[in-house]
């Protein structure tokens, strides 16, 4: 039999990134405070790159800059002794941003910033445990008892007698204090003066809080200049200015004499214009998006009593002729300052909530399911089953998984959990 060989030849296009086009995209999906630290280890690395100051005093410009990195420096502070790599740092802000340093860390969470960072959920507890090492521990509570313990170590208090207390901590809130004085081996008197000093955790608890412990500056600045005027800026304050320093460039070319040296001014003075262009295009898109998705929230803005309209990326992006995904990257990890205060940026993109009777949007759910709970009675708060029948009633359709989703996003316990806190504290005011 006479074996035959083919050659066959195949032609595939695919679209390809450029290294440049995928840099702007990168520095596009970075916050000012990434951002800022990118900037630093460039100006650092790059000899063509020259910080720009603007024309002030020196006394100004010392107190800009010290108001500008007061929140960073607080944070990083405490953070820098563990020397934490690039990946360790995103995580530990991406755990920081999902807390409000008033309730504990859950499974929930944690599995959503794994699959979000892509981390192994070992890995991720073990950067909790270096976490934990610091002052900011009480953050990185796994639990009740735990954030109990955390909160008492960390006023110098914690002893056998408290310890003995938190693992009996069940018998507080069924109200079975003659259990609890005879397991614990405490007195009315002592048993009420541990009570009250453990109520400084408990009133941390109660705070339902949206807003995070440790918020990074802003990236996007919305101001009402007149009655019906919205005046969108992009933050470029705390990003320190930097210009290319062709003075310099043009000189090193001259004396270069090896194939080394040419190489090394080309690829700098490429890298330095690389992220000047890209820095000019985020912000120039920041600004775009920006003004497209607040002119569509603009009763929002305007007239208080209005919630935000539901709105898709992919209506923004046909709005302004770019891709979906532009968006997704442009409204990632960005927060706006707005009369109507702070916001994450994606939040201003809210999703749609089927209703029968009106256009919701899940940011309208929230602040709805806020409402109901901020006035439920508190020897019966409501159960997640009782919002969900609350929402029908309105016309709303949603699942109890949503609201126990939202009522987490929003920093608040759950009802078994609420019903704990007002026992605790109502014992503690009598």
């Amino acid at each position: 039999m006479e074996e035959k060989t083919d050659l066959l030849l195949f032609l595939n296009q695919r679209p390809v990134l450029s290294r440049s086009l995928q840099y702007s995209l990168k520095i596009l999906e970075m916050s000012n405070l990434d951002l800022v630290e990118h900037v630093e280890e460039k100006l650092q690395e790059n000899p063509f790159l020259t910080r720009e100051y603007a024309s002030s005093t020196h006394s100004e410009l010392v107190e800009n800059i010290a108001h500008k990195r007061q929140l960073k420096d607080e944070v990083m502070e405490q953070l820098s002794f563990l020397h934490l790599s690039d990946r360790e740092r995103e995580i530990t802000w991406a755990l920081i941003h999902n807390l409000s340093g008033n309730i504990y860390l859950d499974a929930e969470m944690l599995r959503d910033i794994s699959r979000e960072k892509n981390v192994d959920q070992l890995e991720l507890l073990k950067i909790v445990n270096k976490l934990r090492k610091t002052s900011l521990s009480s953050l990185f509570s796994f639990n009740l008892q735990d954030k109990l313990k955390t909160f008492l170590e960390n006023s110098g208090k914690y002893n056998e007698n408290y310890g003995k207390l938190i693992g009996n901590i069940d018998l507080v809130f069924s109200d079975d204090w003659s259990t609890l004085k005879r397991r614990c081996h405490l007195s009315d008197a002592a048993l009420s003066q541990m009570m009250s000093t453990m109520s400084g955790a408990f009133l941390s608890l109660d705070c339902f809080s949206e807003e995070c412990a440790f918020s990074p500056p802003v990236d996007l600045v919305v101001e009402t200049r007149t009655k019906n005027n919205l005046e969108i800026s992009v933050d470029e304050e705390s990003i320190p200015p930097v210009r290319f320093n062709a003075f310099l460039h043009a000189e090193s070319a001259k004396k270069c004499r090896s194939r080394a040296d040419k190489k090394y001014v080309k690829e700098n003075a490429t890298s330095a214009e690389l992220l000047i262009k890209s820095l000019n295009h985020r912000n120039s898109t920041l600004l775009k998006v920006a003004q497209e998705v607040v002119s569509r929230q603009k009763d929002f803005f305007i007239c208080n009593d209005q919630h935000l309209t539901p709105i898709s990326s992919k209506s923004v992006a046909d709005a302004l002729f770019l891709h979906d995904s532009t968006i997704h990257r442009t409204i990632s990890n960005k927060r706006i300052s707005t009369p109507r205060g702070i916001f994450e940026f994606k939040a201003l993109l809210p999703r749609k909530i089927n209703s029968i009777s009106e256009e919701v949007s899940d940011y309208a759910l929230k602040g709805y399911i806020k409402e109901l709970i901020g006035q439920e009675p508190k020897n019966n708060p409501y159960s997640d089953n009782d919002i969900v029948n609350f929402a029908h009633s309105r016309g709303i359709n949603i699942s109890r998984r949503t609201v126990a989703k939202y009522r987490a996003g929003l920093d608040i316990p759950n009802s078994s959990d609420r019903v704990r806190i007002y026992k605790f504290n109502n014992y503690v005011r009598e």
